[in-house]
């Protein structure tokens, strides 16, 4: 099917390549998906009545939550230390990290999770949570936003750096939450 002429006044059709048509239409419909899809993942929990995010690149494994051995004179986020795959490890309460109150019982604790954290710190050391929800993506702009800016949403706490609308579509039922600054946190909880 070369250039011949065509049925409308007898000029010659110019070739198309449909191949590289079609190739930079796929390239397109790539860039504007990884344009929508551009965003950090966090591990979204739930402490009290709020949720945060815990960036999900420094989550190393979530386990039911266990009874910690408390150390005498620690920091009062302390909860104690666990031993974990013949690795001691610092469990530090999310709520009094960040100034919440603790949970309302012991029962609730039982029932609660610990996120093992990887990367973040020199010791082993697992963030106390009520209960895990899921994975949620904050926006990229909101997560590259959160990153580095001291409480720009003034949220009245450093270690809750932003607020994340999750990802995805008006109602579909991913929570939104606060993205939490690991580095901030512990600095502040492990002085």
């Amino acid at each position: 099917m070369g250039a011949g002429p065509s049925a409308q006044g007898g000029r010659p059709r110019p070739e198309r390549d449909l191949r590289a048509e079609r190739a930079a239409a796929l390239a397109r419909r790539g860039a504007a998906a990884a344009a929508t899809d551009s965003g950090v993942d966090h591990l979204v929990c739930a402490c009290g009545g709020e949720r945060y995010g815990v960036p999900l690149a420094a989550v190393a494994q979530v386990l039911p939550s266990r009874p910690a051995t408390p150390m005498p004179g620690a920091v009062p986020a302390l909860d104690g230390l666990v031993a974990l795959s013949g690795r001691i490890v610092g469990v530090l309460s999310l709520a009094r990290a960040l100034g919440r109150p603790d949970p309302a019982s012991d029962a609730d604790a039982a029932a609660g999770h610990m996120i093992v954290l990887r990367g973040v710190h020199p010791q082993p050391l697992a963030l106390a949570v009520d209960r895990v929800l899921g994975i949620a993506r904050a926006p990229g702009a909101v997560a590259a936003a959160g990153a580095g800016a001291a409480d720009p949403d003034r949220l009245g706490n450093e270690a809750a750096s932003v607020y994340a609308p999750a990802s995805g579509a008006a109602g579909d039922g991913r929570p939104d939450f606060v993205v939490i600054d690991l580095p901030r946190l512990l600095r502040r909880a492990l002085p």
